[in-house]
């Protein structure tokens, strides 16, 4: 029993020389980049631009890739109008100037890559190595739904700042800025009852394959499209004497790699499979097995249940499948997200949980 307690407090000092350690090396990096012997005065007057930059730095690990990304456009909208203002002088005249500036400077940007793609295809073809002439994709210009996102980046930086102490409000909070910039209405709607009976009869005429599987598993279970594309074989449980066939959601695609839940217990569900769609995908599992025989590998548990051989399905390459199918199936412009809505709509309708 002594010795168990002295182990543990060993294990306690052995942490807590590791955390010491870390931290100043955190504090010798920041110190040789400027940042490790400033004053709140000093925070103060740095430029909201770089002030912002460094809030997404901090951030980097601990949200997700994708919010990540995110962040970092936003990020180009405030430092491109509002950059080069001191924090401490930053005003919500400054911050509605950032916003209005939105949809202007996404033009110019689009604009602008626009320009680069046709001098390259230009390139290209008097090189002779243009094979295929596709026609450009309209210019996407943001609107108030952006505008609503950057708002909310501008007001979570200066939240952080007024939390460190470094200014004394949130100027971005003013409530003119929330009435004139209100997020907008959802950019995805759900199916109505007899355009999801349609939707469900196009989906079911496909042939056996990735494309068929994933439409049928959105539609029939709520998931996001990100935990379609990460369910394992073993994640599928086939339907015993008196029960469903059930899926088990543990897991997303993240930057192409399935990633295990981490956040919540509340991530990790396991939901039941109709009869036909659990039918499709024991058929695609027996059509996969087969598959990976014939090049002499062992389909296991652990194996993506869509895509090519180890290797899960990326969205991308699933999302090209999906606009293909919903433009031929009288859907076009629907988003795979709108199954997720659509599931919990008609369920809430016909008086089932959430």
């Amino acid at each position: 029993m002594v010795f168990a307690l002295n182990k543990k407090v060993d294990l306690k000092g052995q942490v807590r020389a590791f955390e010491e350690e870390k931290n100043a090396i955190l504090d010798l990096a920041l110190e040789a980049r400027g940042g490790g012997s400033l004053d709140s005065a000093a925070w103060a007057a740095m430029p909201f631009g770089e002030y912002a930059e460094r809030y997404v730095e901090r951030r980097a690990g601990v949200i997700s890739p994708a919010s990540t990304a995110n962040e970092r456009r936003y990020l180009k909208y405030a430092k491109a109008t509002i950059g080069s203002i001191p924090l401490k002088e930053l005003v919500a005249e400054d911050v509605e100037r950032c916003v209005l500036a939105v949809p202007r400077l996404s033009e110019e940007w689009a604009l602008e890559k626009r320009r680069r793609e046709e001098e390259n295809r230009e390139r290209l073809r008097q090189e002779g190595r243009l094979k295929r002439r596709a026609p450009f994709s309209p210019v996407r210009v943001a609107g108030p739904a952006m505008q609503s996102k950057v708002l909310k980046f501008v007001r979570e930086v200066l939240n952080d700042a007024v939390d460190r102490e470094h200014v004394g409000r949130n100027v971005a909070k003013k409530r003119f800025l929330s009435k004139s910039f209100r997020k907008g209405r959802p950019l995805i709607d759900p199916l109505m009852e007899d355009e999801a009976g349609m939707f469900l009869e196009k989906a079911s005429s496909l042939p056996l394959g990735m494309t068929k599987v994933a439409v049928l598993v959105l539609f029939s279970t709520g998931m996001r499209p990100e935990e379609m594309l990460a369910l394992r074989v073993g994640a599928f449980v086939p339907a015993g004497e008196g029960g469903d066939a059930q899926v088990r959601i543990v897991a997303a695609q993240r930057a192409g790699r399935i990633e295990n839940y981490t956040k919540s217990d509340s991530s990790m569900r396991t939901v039941p499979l109709d009869r036909y769609t659990a039918s499709v995908v024991e058929a695609w599992i027996e059509e996969k097995r087969r598959s990976l025989d014939e090049m002499g590998l062992v389909l296991r548990s652990s194996t993506p249940l869509l895509g090519e051989t180890g290797n899960p399905w990326s969205y991308n390459s699933f999302k090209k499948r999906w606009n293909a199918f919903v433009r031929k199936a009288g859907f076009a412009g629907t988003r795979p997200y709108a199954l997720r809505h659509t599931f919990a709509t008609i369920n809430l309708a016909r008086g089932g949980g959430t």
